[in-house]
């Protein structure tokens, strides 16, 4: 076997009010050796029956229980928005001990700045709440237009969202030694270029960038496309990995 070729367990993390069906159908795009498991925060989906988190450690504990679970072959984290947060901690639980390191880290539609405090958010009436979201241009097109499904979405946002504002991934960066590939859409207003940017220059193992058309859910616009990056940039983490002094491997995408 080609080094950097073996097969991983895909790890994928959902934003915020969401869950693992953003993910859905994206297996059909990735090796079939891969193992892929799109996960559910607490309180969602498949993890319905277990309490809703207070912070982003008891998230990213309660998805690596199920990333760890009957583990055997190498382990790379890929998140989205809220969910590049959570993977992020969950590297570095990881790197503290809690288990493998993982081979790569895909963090999309985020940039590692620092909350602002729960409480704001908390204290929002929801018209206000929905202004925070369309500023941040995080939300699905159709939801502030429908009042049933913003019933319905709205106290899993704003629960998802208290949490990452408490989070501040500047306090232990450890992660930042995983290698990582920063992906993100031309025009998200949270995530923009330039502040994409700046992530990619902290990480220490730079894989790649990838920085799409479309906004801050740019991605499901096209999953195989970025199916084949992430299978590009494993890989390439893989050999990085396995041959430390080549440094043909460390790339930039685009």
């Amino acid at each position: 076997m080609v080094i950097g070729d073996q097969g991983v367990r895909l790890v994928l993390a959902h934003h915020a009010g969401g869950s693992r069906l953003a993910y859905r159908g994206w297996e059909e795009h990735l090796p079939d050796d891969w193992e892929v498991l799109a996960l559910d925060v607490p309180g969602r989906g498949l993890a319905h029956d277990r309490p809703p988190a207070r912070d982003l450690d008891e998230v990213a504990a309660a998805l690596l229980d199920r990333a760890l679970d009957g583990l055997d072959r190498p382990l790379a984290l890929f998140g989205h928005s809220m969910g590049a947060a959570v993977v992020s901690r969950m590297a570095g639980l990881l790197l503290a001990g809690c288990g493998p390191a993982p081979v790569w880290l895909g963090l999309s539609g985020w940039t590692a700045r620092p909350g602002r405090g729960r409480a704001g958010v908390e204290a929002m009436t929801d018209g206000q709440f929905l202004d925070l979201l369309a500023d941040m241009g995080g939300t699905p097109p159709g939801l502030l237009a429908d009042p049933a499904l913003r019933r319905f979405v709205l106290p899993a946002l704003r629960a998802d969202l208290a949490v990452l504002e408490e989070f501040d991934p500047v306090g232990d960066t450890t992660w930042l030694e995983t290698p990582i590939s920063v992906f993100g859409g031309r025009d998200d207003p949270g995530a923009t270029e330039a502040r994409l940017a700046g992530l990619a220059a902290a990480a220490r193992r730079l894989i790649g960038v990838h920085v799409h058309p479309g906004g801050h859910f740019y991605l499901a616009e096209r999953p195989g496309e970025i199916a084949r990056q992430i299978v590009h940039d494993v890989r390439s983490a893989q050999r990085a990995t396995a041959t430390p002094n080549d440094p043909q491997l460390i790339t930039r995408g685009t």
